[in-house]
């Protein structure tokens, strides 16, 4: 079974993510290796295989919202951690402020709490999204 690292499958569901559209990443089944193409950025090292289309030797990386650690993670943190807070973290997120949610999180002695969540929620979606498709974690 091939080894996929998590950061680098974090890094490409963001980029999907944050790409309209206009971003894939794929993984290949054989190395666990992630291929990424989007309009602004080629990865050299990982070129992206021209014969990827109905092909099962790769697994799409959707959008990290699909896997639960986009915006809607920063919610269900606030829900559970900044109950008084939600309606001001939505409005930070409606602004695009994610230096004013850091500030947030400052003000109510909360980092930790959030890198604690952050770390142990992406990890968990990542690896449930890597055994759903036959891809063991490096």
């Amino acid at each position: 079974m091939p080894k996929v690292n998590l950061d680098e499958l974090e890094h490409a569901a963001i980029i999907v993510e944050d790409g309209d559209g206009e971003a894939k990443a794929l993984v290949s089944r054989e190395s666990g290796m992630i291929h990424l193409l989007n309009d602004e950025y080629m990865d050299e090292e990982a070129p992206l295989p021209s014969d990827t289309e109905g092909n099962d030797r790769y697994v799409v990386v959707p959008p990290a919202g699909t896997l639960g650690i986009g915006d809607q993670l920063v919610f269900r943190f606030a829900s559970a951690h900044l109950a008084g807070d939600q309606a001001t973290v939505r409005e930070l997120f409606d602004a695009d402020d994610a230096d004013g949610f850091e500030r947030l999180l400052e003000e109510r002695g909360a980092i930790e709490d959030w890198e604690r969540f952050r770390k142990e929620q992406t990890e968990t979606a990542l690896r449930r999204w890597c055994d759903e498709h036959g891809l063991q974690v490096a």
